[in-house]
């Protein structure tokens, strides 16, 4: 996270779409766009032609669906005739360069963004957006087919690319890298769409949660991301996950740094202190009692106490959900992973800094940050990775 006089809070969040409730609003965004694709007399000549059953009006009315309305405006599942004003498509695709995506991420960059065009250049999208070191497959995870690595879910309207979601596809989440919308769909709340469209890929494809990636709260623009809920955020310390609630957000709006758990390990504290301080305590000494909310969990000054250079390897801070050293070099071919450097490209261990670093190196090496990568995304992905430096 970059660094600057002002301490910026960021935090992983994780959205658990069993769990996941679209609110008013976003119900209301998803029926907005279906009726302008579809188009009212579309609508009224499908209701006569397929007529509901008393059963599917009822439960329409006291319960929605959001893979019923997510994909009710998909030409490619819509019962025809009739035919809807507008021909939306949805598709996941390799993370490839195009010149149409490039053109919509101009559009995006510039218009949405307000980026001076300079700023802007297909170099820089293919680094940013295209292109990933993941490799892609298809597995079987419980009897449901999986994609992973890296693609571009790309919705064109009447044949134009209008916007296109940048994902990560990994065994347990989808991973929200960047959306892109064409500035003529603004009035739409694209983003909106896109996020409850991604959600419902984690549902559907068996991947379970979503990542959008960190919660800011001192930023604005990072804002949307509370009004899906109900959310998850890493606790800094500890590694479990706390609710994104109204509790968590009110700490926020006080403290610039917020760590459950050290507040609960700070409260048991001070109880304890206090009930060696009453008469009769075994060991008769008076101990000073701690305020849990007082101590250093409002953070002192961004320079102080903190050495941002300082590396600690991943195998060290025992995260849930990163393999451990044996099982990495049990399960994952670190020898023979492609690393590219520039043009070139060979497996990592022909590459004379291999030799010179450790898997669980307290300072950065190349074996170390290849080491951390596999562990994180584990084995499925690891195996079919290139890594690029």
């Amino acid at each position: 996270m970059r660094r600057s006089n002002r301490w910026s809070h960021a935090l992983p969040d994780s959205l658990d779409t069993t769990r996941f409730k679209p609110s008013k609003d976003q119900r209301q965004t998803l029926h907005r766009w279906n009726r302008y694709v579809l188009g009212i007399d579309c609508i009224r000549q499908a209701k006569i032609r397929y007529p509901q059953t008393r059963e599917d009006k009822r439960r329409r009315r006291n319960q929605f669906d959001l893979a019923e309305s997510v994909h009710d405006c998909e030409y490619s599942q819509r019962r025809r005739p009739p035919e809807p004003d507008h021909r939306f498509e949805v598709t996941l695709e390799r993370d490839d360069f195009t010149e149409e995506k490039y053109a919509l991420f101009e559009n995006y960059q510039r218009n949405v963004h307000k980026e001076p065009s300079s700023a802007v250049s297909r170099g820089g999208f293919r680094r940013f957006l295209c292109s990933s070191p993941l490799h892609n497959s298809v597995v079987t995870q419980d009897g449901v087919e999986q994609r992973l690595g890296s693609y571009h879910q790309c919705y064109r309207l009447d044949g134009e690319l209008v916007a296109m979601g940048v994902l990560d596809l990994l065994p347990q989440c989808v991973s929200a890298i960047y959306f892109i919308y064409n500035q003529e769909m603004t009035p739409w709340a694209f983003g909106k769409i896109g996020a409850l469209r991604e959600a419902l890929l984690a549902m559907e494809g068996n991947y379970r949660y979503y990542y959008m990636g960190y919660y800011i709260h001192s930023c604005p623009k990072m804002r949307y991301k509370r009004d899906y809920k109900t959310q998850d955020v890493l606790d800094p310390e500890t590694f479990d996950w706390d609710p994104l609630d109204d509790d968590f957000l009110q700490r926020l709006d006080t403290q610039k740094y917020v760590c459950l758990s050290r507040e609960r390990r700070l409260r048991e504290n001070a109880a304890d202190a206090q009930l060696s301080n009453q008469p009769g305590s075994s060991d008769g000494v008076a101990h000073e009692t701690v305020n849990p909310i007082q101590e250093d969990i409002s953070m002192k000054d961004d320079n102080e106490d903190y050495d941002s250079k300082k590396w600690r390897s991943l195998f060290g801070v025992g995260m849930p959900g990163i393999m451990t050293v044996e099982e990495l070099l049990e399960r994952v071919d670190l020898d023979n992973i492609p690393v590219k450097s520039g043009r070139h490209m060979s497996e990592a261990q022909n590459y004379s800094a291999w030799d010179d670093g450790m898997i669980d190196d307290s300072s950065p090496s190349l074996k170390g940050v290849v080491a951390e990568l596999a562990a994180a995304v584990g084995p499925t992905v690891a195996n079919g990775l290139i890594v690029s430096v």
